[in-house]
């Protein structure tokens, strides 16, 4: 049986990557990690849960669970094929893209299943700028980080671990406290989501296209190698809070003539303004860019036949190799 809650050291060395639902693409999840520079030496994986099902890298996706590197968190697809295995094991399970269960020799199964039954429900991931949560689906609405840990066995906690999907659904934006990030995975979304300070993660539900990428060292989800635009304005608050506990310690210091200690938060204060100003020319550049769009848009809803072709190609290539052309695919072919 597994302990319900994982802790990571801080990775001194290398990075941490948070990947979404794999769900046995790991020719998808390779292509991802080879963009980042990934480096098995020193770096880590963790997995939001569903590694098994739907795709087709079986056994290069069973493997994972041998390898050093990597970790996950349990999803309700592990599972629900644990709890079918223990209520019969000669029972053939093929639900939810499970048909990859049958072609397993049965002397094997009980090694895999205990594989899967060892995951931890939950993950923490320390790091320089706080703690990194992991869990497959959601925390309960209006429960702290240590509220949610300390009570993780209890079934109806656990049951929103795996399963919720409210937060996600209704774009509820008020975060988790006493955790700096929370990443999930389970609701697929088209692109990542950040809603507070949890990061929403599966953006291919097992289907076709990359994984989602969460670097924790650098606060920064990648797609195919690219970094996404999350919401900057809420960047930019965190940022600012940040640099006023800075300032607030900085002010401190210097009134109690600690020398070195007050030129160490100075220089810590300097770096999160300078971070303030980034992320704020990033915002000013992604509300024009949006705007831009939203107009071109409205042109395009007023166009009909070879016309509004043509307007839809023109978007489409101005876009090209950004989430955004993706986007206009779904929406308007």
């Amino acid at each position: 049986m597994s302990q319900k809650v994982l802790r990571l050291p801080r990775n001194e060395a290398g990075r941490d990557f948070v990947v979404g639902d794999i769900h046995f693409k790991t020719i998808d999840l390779h292509k991802g990690l080879l963009k980042l520079g990934f480096d098995k030496t020193i770096d880590r994986v963790i997995g939001v849960g569903d590694l098994i099902d739907r795709g087709p890298g079986v056994l290069d996706g069973l493997k994972l669970l041998g390898e050093t590197w990597f970790f996950a968190v349990q999803g309700n697809h592990e599972q629900m094929l644990i709890n079918a295995y223990r209520e019969n094991p000669s029972a053939r399970y093929v639900a939810h893209g499970a048909g990859w269960w049958s072609t397993i020799a049965d002397e094997s199964k009980e090694m895999v299943i205990g594989k899967l039954e060892s995951l931890p429900t939950v993950i923490e991931i320390e790091s320089p700028r706080g703690l990194v949560g992991v869990v497959h689906a959601d925390v309960p609405a209006g429960m702290s980080w240590v509220e949610f840990t300390r009570d993780i066995s209890i079934p109806a906690v656990e049951e929103i671990a795996l399963w919720g999907r409210e937060r996600i659904k209704k774009h509820h934006r008020e975060g988790v406290k006493g955790v700096w990030r929370v990443c999930t995975g389970h609701t697929w979304i088209p692109e990542p989501v950040r809603l507070g300070n949890v990061l929403a993660l599966d953006c291919t539900g097992g289907g076709e296209g990359p994984l989602a990428v969460y670097c924790v060292q650098a606060d920064t989800i990648y797609v195919e190698g690219r970094p996404v635009s999350l919401d900057q304005s809420e960047a930019v608050t965190e940022l600012l809070d940040e640099l006023e506990q800075a300032l607030g310690h900085l002010k401190a210091t210097t009134n109690a003539n600690k020398l070195i200690e007050s030129q160490r938060l100075s220089h810590e204060a300097d770096e999160l303004a300078r971070r303030v100003n980034t992320t704020w020319q990033t915002l000013r550049s992604e509300i024009g860019e949006s705007q831009k769009l939203l107009n071109a848009l409205h042109g395009l809803s007023l166009l009909t036949g070879e016309r509004r072709e043509a307007k839809l190609e023109e978007l489409k290539f101005k876009h090209a190799g950004t989430q955004i052309e993706g986007l206009l695919s779904r929406l308007l072919d």
